[in-house]
């Protein structure tokens, strides 16, 4: 509970917000918090190390579930995206690199490669991605599409965003997608939600 909420914390306020408001939005005491976690550093390396987890299990479950390795690459990229793994980004910089610089971060951001290493590999020899794509390309394609559009509204950032995921997903494939990626969003189209959401 208190990793959850942090996340969605350090998400929405960035690495600036308190630990106090983590404990008041978790629903526990400071002082349980900092049982756990005494400083900010160590809360911020247990969001980072349970996202990685996250990520891990979300590589396996599409090897797992997914016949085709297309499918499998598909379902962990969209699936990233809708993890809202937005901390990667909000704690940006030299805090993140100090606090990341440890063996468990380490051996997770391994595992998660390896794993997306097999789902890659095995498109590849499908013939369905493109051969100049690699496992490094994919997680710098996440790390893009979890950023998302802070400076529109949730709902029209989230359909921007799924829209971003297939639009790449369809440049990855060594032939084109059976079915366009949706219409097309023009600035004409977005000018106007953006103000029909300023006018709701």
């Amino acid at each position: 509970m208190i990793i959850d909420t942090a996340r969605a914390v350090f998400a929405e306020q960035g690495p600036a917000a308190t630990l106090d408001e983590v404990a008041r939005l978790a629903g526990v005491g400071a002082g349980t918090l900092y049982r756990h976690f005494p400083d900010r550093d160590s809360l911020i390396h247990a969001v980072l190390a349970d996202t990685l987890e996250r990520m891990i299990a979300l590589a396996e479950e599409a090897r797992a579930e997914e016949t085709w390795a297309w499918d499998a690459l598909d379902h962990f990229v969209h699936g990233c995206a809708g993890l809202r793994l937005d901390l990667l980004v909000s704690v940006a910089g030299a805090q993140v690199h100090r606090v990341s610089a440890t063996p468990e971060i380490n051996e997770g951001r391994a595992r998660l490669l390896a794993a997306l290493d097999q789902i890659v590999h095995a498109a590849h020899d499908e013939g369905a991605l493109r051969l100049d794509v690699g496992s490094g390309d994919v997680m710098g394609v996440v790390g893009l599409l979890v950023r998302g559009l802070p400076t529109l509204p949730a709902d029209l950032g989230d359909e921007l965003r799924d829209r971003a995921v297939r639009l790449v997903l369809a440049g990855m494939r060594a032939h084109p997608a059976p079915t366009p990626p949706g219409e097309a969003m023009t600035a004409e189209e977005l000018s106007r939600r953006l103000a029909k959401q300023l006018d709701g």
